[in-house]
């Protein structure tokens, strides 16, 4: 057994690493920097865990998001791996004790998110110790022509020359060539190796049905499409306009922003446990989404890149069995995203006028020691404005820019009173018939006499004492106001700082913003291109990402399906039919096609080794075809009748036929 699969074995009890893995590992290991891109559960995390807990020192992982740092640091914990974490949820005396243990060597991987290494706290703790490797997970977020660009990821590539780190490893899902050198270059890593690899997924058949532009048509192909089969769905829209629309459909459930939480979490749970659920959702839902076996991913609108596509789209068959990914494509869809992109691209005379509002506030309360406005408060201020969202960008492109500063979002204390007597409503109300009833009663029964005096509480606060949930008090307190109680909101948003309160105008380089905007109407038209290609859909999108695709096709798409009706297979032998045959009659009805030509072509995808399916005697069986062989094979087969599919608790699976049967057991091949 060689070093790397011993520690595997060691560290995650895992007898071999998946597809891809090793190659990543063995660089990381070898001291490279590398900017790797590798989908959505390809195992992208275990590549730097592992190499972490082999090298000397510890490892910072910067990651965005406090609920994937807390995820992963307690997923290793249950390993009894030195793992731990720092972001605004942990005391500074615990951060103190965390980043002691590092120091002494006692934590391998520290996560902190990206605005901790600003600290001056935590810069002095690096210069005194230096991590021996620096991962920065989700990656894009450093390039302003990633799709989810954060400003706080720019300076990453600063504190890592200031504080001597060695090497630097970058990890993304999504990323094109150019964001990939975008990363490299602000990480100031330009000859950092580029690693793209995984993005093939065979057991998913891309399909682009051409609509008409009209609602009613889209519709219409939608009912028919879902009509087809009950099957675990879930279907994208680009507004939540069109979500409430498609969720008014017999057996659609809605999700979107707008909702408040209680829906919202109501949508996820049935999505994630009802055995056939179809759920219409804007791109607000999914992070954290890890259903195994969505069956169909459907589009009803395009996406505003192929980036978002593709990490949508690649929510099917996760489980390695075959799914359906369907965009359904109207021309005018564009017109939609182009108007979104314009919003989140404002003229740069809208991002002056927004400045120069707030250098005037500041001007009048120099001393407030941050601005208390939200979009929606600077909007009617702003001539030309159009929406809070364009106000919201301007404020955006002028973080990034380095001229304002914004504090974490924050919700203030109100002011509450009750203007009729507490006593009597407190009585009139004992009987809590509704949640308005509830509300008084208990709320003028905590307060007492006080009641009638303004009182300061949140909206949280409330809640507890009412027995109701947030969005529930907030629609009782509209409700209420001006009628039995005065309620005066506090601040609710993200204070604002000018970071040079004397400078009355920023410079903006206008041909710079102007070239973001055709950048991100270029990935739209990227969107359109992909919807009307003549080439294989996977093609498609492997070389979007920078994969090679070589000669490969996925050969399961509506274009590579419509070229012939059962594709020739060179190569294949009579024993490779009868070794298929066979595991199909050994592993009979356990299992889908594409499982199947997995484990016959020996990959380590994560279904396979998490349902230890490499430990069986049909594994690798076919390990000299490609696993799109073996696919196309079995699906031949199954297409001449030697194969049936069966349901086997609403998944679908094969098994070998009577007529397979003959076929195995005669000498005719």
């Amino acid at each position: 057994m060689d070093r790397l699969t011993e520690n595997l074995q060691k560290f995650f009890n895992f007898e071999d690493f998946l597809d891809n893995q090793r190659p990543v590992i063995e660089k990381i290991i070898s001291g490279n920097d590398i900017c790797i891109v590798m989908p959505t559960g390809a195992g992208k995390s275990l590549c730097y865990q592992l190499p972490a807990l082999m090298i000397e020192g510890y490892t910072l992982v910067v990651s965005p998001l406090i609920a994937l740092m807390y995820d992963q640091v307690n997923s290793l914990r249950r390993r009894k791996i030195a793992a731990a974490f720092i972001n605004s949820t942990v005391s500074f005396h615990e951060q103190l004790q965390i980043t002691e243990a590092a120091g002494r060597g006692e934590v391998k991987l520290l996560y902190v998110a990206p605005e901790r290494l600003q600290s001056d706290f935590f810069n002095n703790f690096m210069q005194k110790n230096p991590p021996a490797m620096l991962v920065v997970d989700e990656a894009h977020c450093i390039s302003e022509w990633g799709h989810d660009f954060r400003p706080s990821y720019r300076k990453i590539g600063e504190v890592a020359a200031r504080t001597g780190i060695r090497q630097i490893c970058a990890f993304t899902a999504t990323a094109t060539p150019e964001v990939c050198h975008d990363i490299r270059k602000q990480l100031h890593r330009d000859r950092m190796e580029l690693l793209v690899a995984g993005f093939r997924r065979p057991n998913l058949s891309f399909k682009v049905v051409e609509c008409e532009g009209s609602k009613e048509a889209k519709l219409t192909v939608l009912k028919r499409i879902l009509s087809e089969k009950k099957q675990p769905t879930l279907i994208y829209a680009a507004t939540r306009q069109a979500v409430d629309e498609i969720s008014r459909l017999p057996g659609v459930t809605g999700y979107h922003a707008g909702m408040d939480t209680a829906e919202r979490n109501a949508a996820q749970e049935y999505f994630m446990h009802d055995p056939a659920p179809v759920l219409a959702a804007t791109n607000a839902f999914g992070m954290g989404i890890d259903r195994p076996d969505v069956r169909r991913v459907i589009h009803y609108q395009l996406s505003g890149s192929l980036e978002a596509y593709y990490q949508e789209a690649g929510r099917a068959g996760r489980d390695a069995e075959s799914a359906e990914c369907i965009l359904l494509f109207s021309y005018s869809d564009r017109y939609i995203h182009k108007f979104l992109i314009e919003m989140n691209n404002p003229p740069p005379e809208i991002i002056r006028a927004v400045y120069r509002e707030l250098y005037f506030r500041t001007q009048e309360d120099p001393h407030s020691g941050g601005l208390e406005v939200t979009p929606s408060m600077l909007k009617d201020d702003i001539p030309g404005a159009k929406n809070d969202s364009q106000i919201s960008a301007a404020l955006g492109i002028l973080e990034k820019l380095g001229f304002i500063r914004r504090s974490a979002r924050q919700s203030g204390l109100g002011r509450l009173r009750f203007t009729g007597d507490p006593a009597d409503l407190h009585l009139i109300h004992q009987e809590e018939r509704n949640q308005r009833s509830r509300f008084i009663h208990r709320v003028t029964g905590y307060f007492g006499k006080k009641a009638g005096e303004f009182q300061t509480a949140g909206v949280e606060e409330l809640a507890g004492i009412a027995g109701l949930n947030t969005e529930q008090v907030k629609r009782v307190i509209a409700a209420l106001n001006g009628d039995c109680l005065e309620w005066v909101a506090g601040f609710s948003g993200r204070t604002i700082e000018l970071t040079d309160p004397a400078l009355p105008m920023p410079e903006l380089n206008d041909a710079e913003l102007s070239l973001h905007l055709d950048y991100e109407l270029a990935r739209l038209d990227e969107m359109v291109n992909y919807a009307r290609s003549s080439r294989c859909r996977q093609v498609e999108l492997i070389e979007y990402f920078g994969e090679k695709s070589e000669d490969w096709q996925c050969g399961c798409c509506d274009r590579c399906a419509g070229s012939t009706e059962i594709p020739r297979l060179p190569g294949i032998k009579a024993e490779d039919i009868r070794i298929a045959l066979r595991s199909a009659d050994i592993l009979s009805g356990r299992i889908g096609i594409g499982k199947l030509a997995l484990i016959l072509s020996g990959s380590r995808n994560a279904s396979i080794v998490a349902g230890n399916w490499h430990r069986n005697g049909c594994f690798g069986t076919l390990r000299h075809l490609k696993n799109t062989t073996v696919e196309k094979l079995l699906r031949q087969l199954a297409d001449s009748g030697y194969l049936e599919k069966i349901s086997r608790g609403g998944y679908p699976c094969i098994r070998l036929s009577d007529s397979g049967r003959r076929k195995l057991l005669s000498d005719d091949f």
